[in-house]
């Protein structure tokens, strides 16, 4: 089985949807960040939320298309899906892949993976309009690479992260870099490596992904327990 076979298994085993738009020709690359979207939904729905999945349109569906390629949230040049994630007595977000936000600079950035307040979103498809990078709870940096990290990526993930400013970002990989663990350690940066299907990190993975929602929610339901 190839890796990307193997992303695709965990991504159908994870969502409770019909078909992915992901087969054995697309590019590992893009698989691995359907993959990290999966974990995500998995982790909210094992703690307690409901999920949903919508194209841009808001039209429940349940053949999941997913970008292979950056663009607007408000894009509507294909379907393209994202999870609505709610919790109780919490506002509902929403979970897209590969979509442009603003950063205090006024400069857009391309996130991997974006969690954000459905508020925020449909904001952004109203007004054909980037989201704000302030006001989104999670972005999620994702790295497949079949040789050693660059530390380039890990200087690129610091400047996203510094003009962002949202109130988690995390950097994933499925390979190692013992230069990248001591540049963002040093920052205090989430990084998890060796993220790769039924691995005990990508457990660890969704330990933070929980350590976010459960802060989201102590902001807005602090009696909801997760």
């Amino acid at each position: 089985m190839t890796a990307v076979d193997q992303l695709i298994g965990e991504i159908k085993s994870f969502l409770a949807a019909g078909t992915i738009s992901y087969d054995a020709a697309s590019k590992p690359s893009d698989v691995y960040e359907g993959f990290i979207f999966s974990l995500i939904v998995a982790t909210a729905s094992r703690h307690g939320a409901t999920v949903r999945y919508e194209d841009v349109y808001g039209a429940k569906v349940n053949n999941l298309v997913f970008r292979t390629g950056p663009g607007h949230l408000y894009g509507d040049s294909q379907p393209f899906t994202h999870a609505v994630i709610e919790f109780d007595g919490a506002p509902a977000l929403e979970v897209h892949l590969g979509v442009f936000v603003t950063g205090s600079s006024g400069v857009l950035h391309e996130c991997d993976v974006l969690v954000l307040p459905a508020e925020e979103a449909a904001l952004s498809r109203e007004q054909d309009v980037a989201p704000r990078g302030s006001q989104s709870i999670l972005i999620v940096e994702c790295k497949y690479y079949v040789s050693n990290l660059g530390i380039g990526l890990a200087r690129n993930f610091e400047g996203l992260r510094a003009d962002i400013r949202t109130q988690s970002e995390l950097f994933v990989s499925n390979i190692g870099s013992p230069s990248i663990v001591r540049y963002l350690d040093a920052r205090k940066r989430g990084f998890e490596r060796d993220v790769v299907p039924n691995s005990p990190q990508a457990g660890y993975l969704q330990a933070e992904i929980r350590k976010t929602f459960k802060s989201y929610l102590n902001k807005h339901s602090p009696s909801t327990v997760i």
